[in-house]
């Protein structure tokens, strides 16, 4: 056989067994054409990837909590404060003496009030409670005292500053100061619809203890306590010196921490 003989005779025994099953021509006219290639797929047709060939999501980083701020408490003892040196030593807050008893006003008290407040610092006013003076008239001095200040520039809640040191001797027994301390702070709140902060000397705690005054009260507490470890149990501000140093401050002045306010889940 030639060559070519050969070669055909093979190719038609190829041909022969390709079988039924793989077609060789392109289907009869009667057949549904074949899609063209820009509609061989619908957008609502594209397959969602399986979620676990989907790439990792990053794990969210956990937030900060926020964190506590840093203030002051001062009075006319501690003279002229330029509160934009005192606000640039990264002091948040500051509290101002503003009255004691029923008719002393601090002679700064709406000088620092306004300085403070221009320089960025939130500002509230506190009040010396005189332990033998009726509370009605103290109270009703601290809140005029208060008003000459427009609502929104005290964004700090009025503290009574509860203490032994400059008071009657003896002092009242705990069910007389009690009553009377509950008449002004519900009169301090009435007038200003703030609730009142609770400030207390440690040696008036000890004197009406176990129970801290406040808590008495069902008030937030203030508590001095000097030194690095903060007071144990429940409190607001935290007095944690009464010698710092803070630029503006020409002395030793009170610095304290306030809890930052919680965040809402």
């Amino acid at each position: 056989m030639s060559r070519r003989a050969l070669v055909v005779l093979v190719g038609v025994v190829v041909l022969t067994a390709c079988g039924p099953g793989q077609p060789d021509a392109a289907p009869p006219p009667s057949a549904s054409p074949s899609p063209s290639p820009s509609s061989e797929r619908s957008p609502s047709a594209t397959p969602t990837p399986s979620p676990t060939a989907a790439s990792p999501r990053p794990e969210p980083s956990p937030e900060r909590a926020p964190k506590p701020l840093l203030g002051v408490d001062v009075s006319h003892h501690q003279g002229e404060i330029d509160w934009s040196r005192v606000a640039g030593d990264g002091i948040a807050f500051a509290y101002l003496k503003a009255t004691e008893g029923s008719s002393f006003t601090d002679p700064r008290f709406a000088t620092n009030h306004a300085a403070a407040d221009a320089a960025g610092l939130r500002v509230g006013g506190y009040h010396y409670y005189t332990l033998c003076s009726p509370p009605e008239g103290q109270a009703d001095h601290f809140t005029a005292t208060l008003d000459a200040v427009p609502p929104a520039r005290r964004p700090l809640p009025p503290v009574v500053d509860l203490e032994l040191i400059g008071n009657c001797d003896p002092p009242p027994d705990l069910d007389t100061l009690l009553a009377d301390v509950r008449v002004f702070v519900d009169r301090v709140e009435s007038a200003t619809g703030r609730r009142v902060v609770v400030y207390t000397h440690p040696d008036l705690d000890e004197r009406y203890g176990p129970t801290p005054f406040a808590d008495r009260l069902e008030r937030r507490r203030w508590v001095r306590r000097p030194g690095e470890r903060p007071p144990s149990g429940s409190w607001w501000v935290w007095q944690r010196a009464d010698d710092a140093r803070v630029a503006g401050v020409a002395g030793p002045v009170d610095l304290d921490v306030m809890r930052p306010p919680r965040r809402s889940s």
